[in-house]
């Protein structure tokens, strides 16, 4: 009776803890998540939980504590024949309260393997395989988060154990019960059995997460946060420079064949200048000979030049042409 309880119990939760942070948070269950967010998401995931299964949490109690133990069936019709429906649901209230208990489990089990992961990059390991943890650490971190669920939660489980075995407190509030223990066992009397339950129930959610870690699909992984600053300058604007050998070669020819380009391009501008200037020294030396050329016509019929100056002057004409 116990085990298919349980089995129902968990299979119930897992569908609504799935779906809710499928549909209710951006990265679901991993620490991106505010732990105050997934503390929340996991409660009321629990509550929806127990509102399915807290009958089959009453017909296994009742069960265990009666004397043969006649099995969940009849139990089940007992319990009906006594109460109704309604006393399936004995402890009701109290259960939706401790659905704080797995609630903090599930938060302190994120909170743990994120620790587990800080721990292994300060090892050596990457950050993706940091993350990647396996069935031994998270059942290690689902039995210390266990514990402190169970130590922070325990005197309310007594108070609703005693509520659904007892007939006596079966109607009474948690504080009447509270008194009622007190009384007849004093303080200790409220973590009465609290050493059987953390065994049972540590080793039950630590081989439960184990299992889901096999055979269940990777845990979500958190998004990785930005890197620190290594010491390196950061840039003003653009991005940091990288290695890359064929970029490099690329970039070598281009500049090479601009230099080439750019050495021809200047050799036939000077050549185009040089062209130029003697072109312009050649029509000056031409306007010259003209004027030479009229001016000795003008000399020749003013006045009468000797045979040797006119001869002097023609040939330095002449030279001039040349």
């Amino acid at each position: 009776t116990h085990i298919f309880k349980e089995s129902i119990h968990s299979f119930n939760y897992w569908v609504w803890h799935g779906f809710l942070f499928r549909h209710f948070t951006r990265a679901e269950d991993t620490s991106l998540t505010p732990t105050t967010h997934r503390l929340l998401i996991n409660l009321i995931a629990k509550q929806l939980n127990w509102l399915c299964t807290v009958p089959f949490e009453v017909v296994a109690s009742v069960n265990q504590l009666s004397a043969n133990s006649p099995g969940f069936l009849a139990i089940a019709m007992q319990l009906y024949k006594e109460g109704g429906i309604g006393n399936f649901y004995r402890g009701l209230g109290i259960s939706l309260v401790l659905a704080i208990n797995p609630a903090i489990m599930n938060t302190l089990i994120t909170t743990g393997l994120r620790l587990a992961a800080f721990v292994k990059m300060q090892l050596g390991a990457d950050a993706e395989e940091a993350r990647d943890h396996g069935p031994a650490v998270t059942g290690a971190a689902t039995g210390v988060a266990k514990i402190i669920a169970t130590l922070v939660t325990y005197p309310l489980i007594r108070a609703k154990v005693l509520q659904q075995t007892s007939s006596q407190l079966r109607s009474a509030s948690p504080l009447v019960i509270w008194r009622h223990i007190l009384a007849e066992e004093g303080p200790s009397g409220l973590y009465r059995g609290v050493l059987a339950m953390s065994y049972k129930t540590v080793l039950w959610n630590a081989f439960m997460m184990t299992v889901k870690n096999v055979i269940g699909p990777k845990r979500t992984a958190t998004p990785q946060i930005s890197p620190r600053n290594m010491g390196m300058p950061m840039l003003a604007m653009g991005r940091q420079p990288y290695v890359d050998e064929v970029a490099a070669q690329k970039l070598e020819e281009i500049l090479e064949y601009i230099r080439r380009n750019r050495g021809q391009t200047t050799v036939a501008n000077r050549v185009e200048a040089l062209e130029a200037r003697v072109s312009e020294f050649s029509t000056d030396l031409q306007a010259i000979k003209g004027m030479l050329h009229t001016l000795v016509q003008h000399q020749g019929q003013s006045s009468s030049t000797t045979p040797t100056t006119a001869t002097a002057t023609a040939m330095a004409t002449e030279s001039l042409s040349v």
